[in-house]
């Protein structure tokens, strides 16, 4: 649906047809879908197939389907002989999706002889035009009752799609010699070769792409040269009075679409990404990445940065809103999948809250809270401390055994774990908050958000905080559950559907950090809706400073800080992982005043030092890991690809197939230099580090067949801190989430899945207290 983003309907697709080309039309009520064999007409609405057509044998020299157009209710097609199925370019790895950049020798998709002309309500066909020489179906393209068709090397013609007439046709030398030899394109800068390469006005055809070495112009009335240009790797905007080229290796120009006169140039596009453009905009990849909005009148770049275009795709425009399908490769920025914008008129990104319409006071004196002991020995908050170090200083016995397990009513994904006293604290994608026995898992209370939770409950002072996805930020009584106070982080009361669930445009997803009786929160997803930050009494909700102009106003509208990862503290500092924009952003914690920062970037990330988990360092200094996104897909949420934990002169450092103490700066090119490693798992999804041992929580999976679904395994293993040396390790009955692991005051562990279930491991010593069953 275009515009909620439910699925309405999926059919498979033939595995050996090549389809990026023209064998698509959407229209209101009909989807055409060409193939190897026919024209599918599908039911916009359910996919069901309506009727199809199929090309006679006696009038053309194939029945696959190369191209197609649709006008004035006719359908105008390419036909010709069955393809060789090529390979599956596909990325090596689980998490390497895309388009491998490599040559392709033989390119042998898109060429035919026979143009029909169909009546698609009577599958007559209308007349029908045969060459003998092959056409190149990238260069085919259609206006104002022409089709215009090109042979390489040979000629380039012209017919009238209302009859088939040939209305010119020619082999002028310098007109084949100008269009030239393809280039192999299939490289980052340039762009696929599959990509169209002709384009064309009611005056001209337009000549340009990832295969071509010129920006070559012909007259659409007579097939004449009009002009070319020494640089052809150009992703083209066609307007009635500019005609613009969108460059990657070589400069962005505005032409005269007629003359070839140069009328000024434009940001670089960045990649190989399709150019497309509306009414007073022209959408391309750009900015540094992301995507760069050209805005035509005012001559001006707005960046949209937290997402850049599909790959072939381009920015969609359709119905007054703006369409990002997803990309093959794995360049991730802040968000992927599917996202669509929508015109939102005069609206006050940077509106400033009042606690009159904000704050909401549930309890009659919301100072008096029933006390709940606070140890150094507890785990707190999200990673434990609000560094976000994951140590705690209890000593991890050297066997330990399954305690207790909680099993939710309803299946979700459960938050990491914290650990206060008696209680252990966990949320979930069910908006609720649970608090759990530390002894036996039974249920001490729960109760419920308006959104998901992705980081889990704050603890300080007898009190939880949560930030939920419904745009409020939370404060309940820790001990039983009561509402105290809630604020409203979001500007408005707005809903947007994100990944399968309802969420505010500005959910709180940073979490609450709480500091010397102070609550810090971040509400939003990109920076283009704002970002706003505030400082928040911890006791009363009232507010004693916000920020509410990093995201939106710092440089423009999408050139800002979005929320995409928690929240860490440092020397007065608040830090939020901000995207690929601006990667981490600083606040200070007295007054909100807001500085971009360039952190340190892992090894692992090769677009640079942008990610959703902050680690802090000895040296003061920050560093930002995570290649996916905050918002992506399950199996890369629940996994780490880098981080580092300072333990004094060494550091404890996770990589993508290791992990080990190291000292900082010692090994090759200043690198750390390792005093042991090891690989618990293939992949490592949460760490817990103690005074004695690293407990590890991790992913195995194998593949019976490259193409299979792969079988996963999860498990949970204890490594002695000094040597690397195993100490233990259990299954676990499902997938471990992010950074879902806990110690708590006893030398428990607590681990949580992402089926919503909780699980305490204890001293082997010490007799389970807790059913293994399904515990509520």
């Amino acid at each position: 649906n275009a515009y909620n983003g439910t699925l309405l309907w999926q059919r498979p697709l033939d595995p050996d047809f090549m389809i990026h080309r023209n064998t698509i039309i959407a229209t209101p009520d009909t989807l055409y879908l060409a193939d190897a064999t026919s024209c599918k007409l599908l039911d916009a609405a359910t996919g069901a197939v309506k009727d199809e057509i199929k090309v006679p044998e006696d009038l053309g020299d194939g029945p696959a389907w190369k191209w197609m157009a649709l006008e004035g209710g006719v359908l105008y097609a390419m036909v010709g002989e069955k393809e060789p199925p090529g390979d599956a370019l596909k990325g090596p790895g689980f998490r390497g999706a895309g388009w491998p950049w490599w040559k392709i020798d033989q390119y042998a998709w898109g060429f035919g002889r026979t143009i029909l002309a169909i009546d698609p309500a009577g599958k007559k066909v209308l007349w029908q035009h045969h060459e003998s020489e092959p056409l190149d179906t990238r260069a085919m393209c259609m206006n104002g009752g022409r089709i215009f068709f090109y042979s390489h090397r040979k000629f380039l013609g012209c017919l009238d799609a209302k009859s088939g007439r040939s209305l010119w046709k020619t082999d002028d030398p310098a007109v084949l010699e100008a269009i030239g030899e393809h280039h192999p394109a299939q490289f980052p800068a340039t762009g696929f070769a599959t990509s169209a390469y002709a384009k064309c006005s009611d005056e001209a055809i337009y000549f340009a792409g990832p295969t071509r070495t010129k920006l070559v112009a012909v007259s659409a009335r007579d097939g004449k040269l009009l002009w070319q240009y020494p640089q052809g790797a150009f992703q083209l905007v066609l307007r009635d009075n500019v005609l613009y080229a969108l460059g990657a290796s070589q400069p962005s120009q505005k032409f005269h679409p007629l003359t070839g006169e140069v009328l000024g140039s434009l940001p670089n596009r960045a990649g190989c990404t399709r150019a497309t453009g509306s009414v007073d905009r022209v959408f391309v990849r750009g900015g540094g990445d992301g995507t760069i909005s050209w805005d035509i009148a005012a001559e001006r770049m707005l960046p949209i940065s937290p997402m850049r275009p599909a790959c072939h795709d381009g920015v969609v425009v359709a119905g007054g809103q703006l369409y990002w399908g997803p990309w093959m490769c794995g360049c991730n920025l802040s968000l992927i999948g599917i996202v669509c914008l929508g015109p939102a008129g005069d609206f006050n990104y940077s509106i400033e809250a009042a606690e009159a319409d904000r704050l909401q006071v549930a309890a009659q004196n919301p100072g008096d809270v029933a006390p709940l002991e606070q140890t150094a020995a507890d785990w707190p908050t999200y990673r434990r401390d609000n560094s976000r170090r994951c140590r705690s200083p209890q000593t991890i016995a050297a066997s330990m055994t399954q305690r207790w397990q909680y099993t939710p009513d309803v299946i979700h994904t459960c938050s990491a774990p914290v650990a206060v006293g008696e209680l252990i604290f966990v949320a979930g994608s069910d908006g609720i908050v649970r608090a759990l026995n530390a002894q036996d898992g039974q249920l001490r209370w729960k109760t419920c958000t308006g959104g998901a939770i992705r980081v889990p409950p704050a603890i300080e002072a007898g009190r939880a905080f949560v930030g939920s996805a419904d745009g409020w930020v939370y404060a309940f009584e820790a001990a039983n559950g009561r509402l105290l106070w809630r604020f409203r982080a979001a500007p408005v009361e707005r809903k947007i559907p994100v990944y399968g669930s309802l969420s505010s445009t500005w959910p709180v997803a940073s979490g609450v950090l709480v500091a010397d009786g102070v609550a810090y929160a971040a509400a939003g997803i990109a920076n283009y809706d704002g970002t706003h930050v505030y400082a928040l009494d911890a006791v009363t909700g009232k507010i004693r400073w916000q920020n509410n102009s990093s995201g939106d106003t710092a440089g423009g509208q999408g050139a800002g800080v979005s929320v995409q990862g928690d929240l860490l503290s440092l020397g007065g500092k608040l830090y939020l992982a901000g995207g690929n924009r601006i990667r981490l952003a600083a606040y200070d914690m007295a007054d909100g005043a807001y500085q971009a920062l360039q952190p340190a970037g892992a090894p692992t990330d090769r677009r640079g030092p942008r990610g959703h988990n902050l680690f802090a360092r000895d040296d003061g200094s920050l560093l930002v890991s995570g290649w996916t996104p905050l918002y992506t897909r399950p199996e890369d949420v629940h996994f780490i690809d880098h981080a580092e934990f300072p333990l004094g002169e060494t550091a404890f450092i996770v990589l993508q197939d290791a992990l080990g103490v190291a000292l900082p700066g010692q090994g090759e090119r200043g690198g750390p230099k390792p005093v042991w490693t090891g690989r618990p798992f293939q992949e490592h999804v949460a760490v817990a580090l103690a005074e004695n041992a690293v407990v590890v929580a991790g992913t195995d999976r194998a593949f019976s067949q490259p193409d299979a679904a792969a079988k996963e395994t999860y498990g949970i293993a204890a490594i002695n801190m000094a040597d690397g040396r195993l100490l233990w390790k259990h299954p676990l009955p499902a997938g471990p989430v992010a950074w879902g692991l806990a110690i708590d005051r006893q030398g428990q562990l607590v681990v949580t899945l992402r089926d919503g279930r909780v699980l305490c491991f204890g001293p082997a010593s010490s007799p389970p207290t807790g059913s293994l069953g399904a515990v509520r």
